[in-house]
Parts: structure tokens; sequence; C-alpha cells
């Protein structure tokens, strides 16, 4: 008999099987059926930067999807995640990392969790190994952004707790979430990015970590105005303000955080024009590209249209990476500051 330990299989006489699942299939199989978009990035960037990447993906997500599961009660939920959090913030944890997930896909079987989402559930020893096997800089940096998103996953729990609409009441209450989610992903992007090479960029570190965080700013943006109706139906209403909710109102408010969101991503492209190699800068514009046509249409939609969900489709996406390819070649120097300057400029 054995027992099984942050993916490993121990037995008593002291030899241990191969992990229950390899890096490399977390990387590509669990990672693709959790977010085909974000995958697409991923996988376009060069080898050295990719996996430790990927695996800070996989633990955001796996900490998104118990703050998520919405037929767990909320309580339930922050007790997970704290638990979480614990074994993130401290690589001595094994004991509570082994009861953590060995105990987990009970909690959650059931509880209206998506296929992606139950494999990477089954699969949080194996994650917790590679975190363990990676190097230490790297594991260090995404120790700490998986800890910072846990804190925003698990504000979001308390800040909507009760049984009818909240809605923040400021603009920096929305910023400071924004960040936490996300803004903390572009810091992280960043120090990776330095640590896997010395050129990573052009630009000079500190002014990177402020264009990558409000990179990551802008892109929860976009999905905060693109999910509107949704976040309205669960109780949440992140666009600040003191008025009773209500559509009118709402649609109102939209075209300044339209704005808002154009600036941020703009600093994104600024980011990725700075890069040095071109398949780093395709894997790290494509989501401004994104972003920008997602804005584009959710300018001007009337609340039947957010209500239906605006998206782009298959064929803008794969026009989008093309022209992040074209944009990201030697030949053409200054095309990311380009649609930075077009994105500032439209109303």
């Amino acid at each position: 008999m054995g027992r099984k330990i942050l993916g490993l299989v121990i037995h008593s006489g002291g030899g241990k099987l191969p992990l229950l699942m390899s890096t490399a299939e977390l990387g590509t199989d669990i990672l693709r059926e959790v977010s085909r978009s974000f995958y697409l990035t991923l996988r376009l960037l060069p080898s050295e930067f990719r996996a430790p990447l990927s695996l800070g993906y996989l633990l955001a997500r796996m900490s998104d999807t118990i703050a998520d599961a919405g037929l767990v009660d909320p309580g339930r939920r922050r007790d997970l995640l704290e638990q979480f959090r614990l074994i993130i913030g401290n690589p001595e944890q094994g004991d509570l990392a082994c009861r953590f997930t060995s105990s987990l896909p009970g909690e959650l079987e059931g509880k209206g969790l998506s296929r992606g989402e139950w494999d990477l559930v089954l699969r949080a020893g194996d994650c917790f190994e590679w975190l363990g096997s990676i190097d230490e800089r790297c594991a260090k940096e995404i120790r700490t952004v998986v800890g910072i998103i846990t804190e925003g996953q698990r504000w979001d729990l308390e800040r909507f707790s009760g049984g009818e609409v909240v809605r923040l009441e400021d603009d920096e209450e929305l910023e400071t979430y924004a960040y936490q989610v996300a803004g903390s992903v572009g810091e992280f992007w960043t120090r990776i990015g330095f640590i896997c090479s010395e050129q990573f960029s052009r630009e000079q570190r500190e002014v990177l970590l402020e264009w990558g965080a409000n990179y990551g700013k802008g892109l929860q943006l976009v999905n905060i105005l693109r999910d509107i109706p949704e976040d309205l139906e669960k109780g949440r209403c992140y666009l600040p303000g003191v008025e009773p909710v209500n559509p009118e109102e709402l649609l109102t408010q939209l075209p300044r955080w339209h704005e808002r969101a154009r600036a941020l991503l703009a600093d994104g492209l600024r980011y990725t024009e700075s890069l040095v190699g071109s398949r780093i800068k395709v894997s790290t514009g494509l989501p401004a590209l994104l972003g920008l046509k997602t804005l584009k249409r959710l300018q001007g939609a009337s609340w039947e249209e957010l209500q239906s969900g605006v998206k782009i489709s298959r064929r803008v996406v794969k026009g989008s990476l093309l022209e992040a390819y074209a944009r990201s070649s030697p030949w053409l120097p200054g095309s990311w500051k380009g649609v930075a300057r077009k994105a500032l400029s439209e109303d």
C-alpha cells in the first residue's frame, strides 16, 4: 500500500513512482481545457518563459475555481481559499498540501465545475509538485503573485456576500481589485521575463513593472465591462457609484470606463514594443489587440446586446494573431506604438 503526496505515490519501501501527470501534460492538455484563449498566448512564448508562466496561470485558475464554485457555501469557499493561500505562501506546508489535495475533489464534486476545472482539481497535487521542482527564483515569484490574486478573490467573496446586488463605492476600490486579480500578473510577467533573460526588454525595469500592472488592469476592466449583466445576476456590480443599480444609469457610466480601459491597454502596447524578440512580442501583445477589438464592439452596445454577450469571432482572433506576428516583425519597428496612439485617439 502507498499514499499519494503532492502527486507522487510513496511506498513503504522508499521507492516512488513517476508523477501521475507530467508537467508537459499539465502545460498543454489541462491548460487548454481551462483557458483556450490564454493557452494560445502561453503556447506562443519561447520555451524558457513558458513553464513558470503556465504554472502560475494554472495555480491562479485553481484558486479561481474554488472562489467561483457557486454551489459551495461562501464561508466554506473562504476556508478553502485560506488553506490554498497557506500552501502557496509556505513551501514547508507539505502535510497541509497533502490533506488539501486529497479532500478538494470531495468538496467540489457535483458543484457545477466545467470539465477542465474538474480535471485541474484532480491534478492539484501535481501542480504543487511542479511548483516544488521549479527554479527557486521563479517559484518565489509564482507564490507571490498567486498570493496576491487569492487575496483579491477572498475580498470578492467577502465584498459581495449579501443577498442583494452590491455595488462598489468608488474608483479606487475597483482599481485595487483589478490590480490584485490581474495587474499583479503584469508585474509577475515582467519579473519572470527578467529572470529568464537579462535582455527581456529595452525599457527600465521599474517602468515596465508599471506598464505591466496597467496592462493587466486593462484586460480585467474589459472583462468587467463585457460581463456586466452576468455579474448583476450574481449580485455583483463592479462599476462604482452611489445610485441604485439599473441598466439606464450603468449605460451612462460606460464611456468613461471604455476610455480608462483603452488607456491601460495602451500601456500594454508600449510594454510589448519594448520587448526583445518576436515571439515574446507576439504572445505579449495579442491579448491587448483582442481587448481593444472587444472594446470596440462594446462601445455603443445596447443593454440587450450586453445581455446576449458581446464576443469577438474566431475569425477576428485569427486575424489578430496574424496582426500580432506582423507588428512583431523586426522590419516593422515602432509598429506597436502606432496601435497605442490609435487606441488613445479613439472616442
